[in-house]
């Protein structure tokens, strides 16, 4: 069968060698998230399109990565339809569940209003049913639930109300169960953290620190004025030396703006002190963006965040942090927006495909999908605003049907392209630097030019 050099693939600039003196180059293959590693006679002949003197053991290892492709074959096209494919998949269910609409903290940069009350006790059991009926449906072989915000501790009493029915009925149905969690961490305890994971399977928990303890406190404040970041991370190191927990992760984001910036090399140097090189922790960076509110005078612009972002990520690397310097799957779900079987429950009861509109003054109003005391609910959610997005990018709607970065980034946040507001990752501005930190992992260091 004839064959080809595909279009979803990133050479790197450099050449690297060990200390034998081998010299090879790196091929990340975004359809299929593989990195490889190739002579540079190979690198060369993928940039020119020269399928016909790479050897053939070197083509099937370039066939199995979708970097060598049929001669026929519509990239593209595949790609969209494996996304769409996935898209519609009712075997996998996801609900986004908000406990409270109440955050204990006043980020400046967050777009919520916050109000006290959690769920009534007759909305908590209609999401209750709501779920359990997915669960119990035919074609569920996994379901799962994550806890989001505002900040969801502050419903905890209802996260373990509702997970106790949930685990029970998933095991019962032989559906697979899963859970993850985004908090500011400031209400986990070692009693909390427990039951989370053994009774509710919370399995991820995602806490935002925004720089060492004296930028954090200022960046994220407690509303009642205390600090956090001592507490958040005394809990989540004790958690660590629990052997129960060792694939419980634990993922530390960053949210960068103008105002912590340069915190952070004394961040990153304070959290590897503190003995946070643990394979179950993660490290992860974003630059601070607009979620319904306007972020101009405190936002990083996109390809100066990138340049930036290289330096805080060597020094990642040089401790020992784990971190993601290139994605390892590809996505084929680009968020729960685009998924007919993900919803989110906000604190006030309503039905949202995107997480970016609940609490949001403007969206909380206009974007809902339905509200979970409507007799009249579909078993899954109705149509949402981005239910259509692979077609959007079929039809060039957004500059994402030419990038080699489709396959891995899906269009990142579908709702920022409608905004007029392009959300590209960062990888796609320092993917060579990135490669650079992946060579530099296993010993190779780059060859001086010239």
């Amino acid at each position: 069968m004839a064959e080809k050099i595909g279009r979803y693939c990133v050479v790197s600039d450099n050449i690297y060698e060990d200390n034998s003196g081998v010299r090879v180059q790196l091929v990340y293959a975004t359809r299929t998230a593989k990195l490889l590693f190739v002579i540079p006679q190979v690198a060369d002949a993928l940039r020119a399109g020269r399928l016909d003197v790479i050897s053939p053991g070197t083509r099937a290892a370039l066939r199995d990565a979708q970097v060598v492709v049929p001669d026929g074959q519509d990239e593209l096209t595949e790609i969209l339809d494996r996304n769409r494919s996935a898209a519609r998949d009712r075997s996998l269910v996801q609900f986004i569940l908000l406990p409270t609409s109440y955050c204990n903290m006043g980020c400046s940069y967050c777009g919520q209003e916050h109000v006290r009350g959690g769920l009534t006790a007759d909305h908590r059991d209609r999401v209750r049913a709501r779920v359990l009926r997915a669960i119990r449906l035919p074609t569920t072989e996994g379901v799962r639930v994550d806890w989001f915000g505002s900040e969801p501790m502050m419903g905890y009493a209802i996260i373990r109300d509702l997970a106790r029915d949930f685990v029970r009925v998933a095991d019962e149905e032989g559906v697979a169960y899963a859970s993850e969690i985004v908090t500011n961490g400031y209400l986990l305890n070692h009693r909390n953290l427990d039951a989370l994971i053994r009774e509710c399977r919370v399995s991820r928990f995602y806490i935002t620190l925004d720089g060492p303890p004296e930028i954090h406190d200022v960046h994220r404040p407690l509303k009642s004025g205390n600090g956090s970041f001592w507490k958040i991370v005394r809990t989540v190191r004790a958690a660590l030396d629990n052997a129960d927990y060792r694939d419980v992760v634990f993922e530390f984001r960053t949210n960068v703006d103008v105002h912590n910036q340069d915190s952070l090399p004394r961040y990153i140097d304070l959290m590897a002190e503190l003995g946070f090189a643990r394979p179950n922790v993660f490290f992860s960076l974003a630059r601070v963006r607009p979620w319904g509110n306007d972020v101009s005078a405190i936002e990083l612009a996109g390809k100066d965040y990138a340049e930036r972002e290289l330096d805080w990520l060597r020094l990642i690397n040089e401790h020992g942090l784990p971190y993601m310097r290139m994605p390892t799957l590809a996505k084929r779900i680009t968020c729960p927006a685009v998924k007919a079987t993900s919803e989110l429950i906000s604190g006030t009861g309503k039905i949202f495909s995107c997480t970016d509109h609940p609490l949001v003054p403007q969206t909380e109003l206009t974007a809902a999908l339905g509200h979970i005391s409507q007799d009249d609910l579909p078993i899954f959610r109705p149509a949402g605003e981005f239910d259509g997005w692979y077609d959007e990018v079929e039809q060039g709607k957004s500059w994402c049907r030419d990038c080699v970065f489709l396959p891995t980034c899906g269009g990142s946040c579908p709702k920022a392209w409608h905004e007029g507001n392009p959300p590209c990752p960062s990888y796609k501005y320092n993917v060579q630097g990135r490669l650079d930190l992946a060579a530099e992992r296993i010993g190779l260091r780059p060859v001086p030019a010239g």
